[in-house]
């Protein structure tokens, strides 16, 4: 059989991605020109963040980098204009996120203000983030960078947050408001419809509710006494 007519085998060999002839070294996939960072946290970053570890200990969960698109969510009724605000915080991160341990419900943000953020571009995010998390009702707390922290500064900025989480959790009914009204409430919290729902487990097993129809984004509900 000549080269110039590979015959059945040839073709098969071809429309399967194999070339008669080659190597198996000639098939091997070429690796993505990707490398694992060292530098994930400056060390301005680094050196705060184990500071801040020693303040929240067992209290919260510490999330370094988070984007703020993973933080929040556009409510319903700006619907006609998801997209833009989506991009508004897509791009954008928060230099730490502190959770609850139990749930992983964002807690309190924290910036790490260094004098990059004295440039007239970082001063409208910074009044861009501060305005979003204020309007969101999720508290920020700003900390000037420095070359040393000590527990009891960083404590007294960020422990009262935590310790008014822990005194919350301690409720069962944390986002419940009682509502006598048979019509389907609006979601106080995003704006969308509720829905009716019975619930499976825990203290009010069997009982009704009012979930949010934008769950599992939004998990306001509203007991139905």
């Amino acid at each position: 059989m000549s080269n110039q007519n590979p015959g059945c085998l040839g073709s098969l060999l071809k429309l399967i991605g194999i070339e008669k002839g080659t190597t198996s070294d000639e098939h091997t996939e070429m690796k993505l020109p990707y490398a694992i960072r060292d530098d994930f946290l400056s060390p301005a970053e680094l050196s705060f963040y184990q500071v801040l570890n020693q303040v929240v200990d067992s209290s919260g969960v510490i999330c370094p980098k988070v984007s703020l698109g993973d933080i929040f969510f556009v409510k319903a009724k700006d619907k006609s204009k998801h997209t833009t605000y989506l991009n508004k915080i897509n791009r954008k991160h928060i230099d730490f996120l502190i959770c609850d341990t139990a749930t992983m419900k964002p807690v309190v943000g924290v910036e790490l203000d260094d004098s990059s953020h004295s440039r007239q571009d970082r001063i409208k995010r910074d009044e861009f983030v501060n305005k979003l998390f204020s309007d969101a009702g999720l508290p920020l707390v700003r900390i000037a960078n420095k070359r040393s922290y000590t527990v009891s500064e960083i404590k007294e900025r960020i422990y009262p947050f935590l310790q008014k989480e822990a005194d919350t959790s301690k409720e069962f009914e944390t986002q419940v408001n009682s509502n006598q009204d048979t019509n389907e409430p609006t979601c106080k919290k995003c704006g969308s419809s509720m829905t009716r729902r019975i619930a499976k487990s825990g203290e009010r097993k069997g009982k009704a509710f009012y979930g949010c129809s934008n769950f599992p984004k939004c998990r306001e509900v509203v007991a139905i006494d």
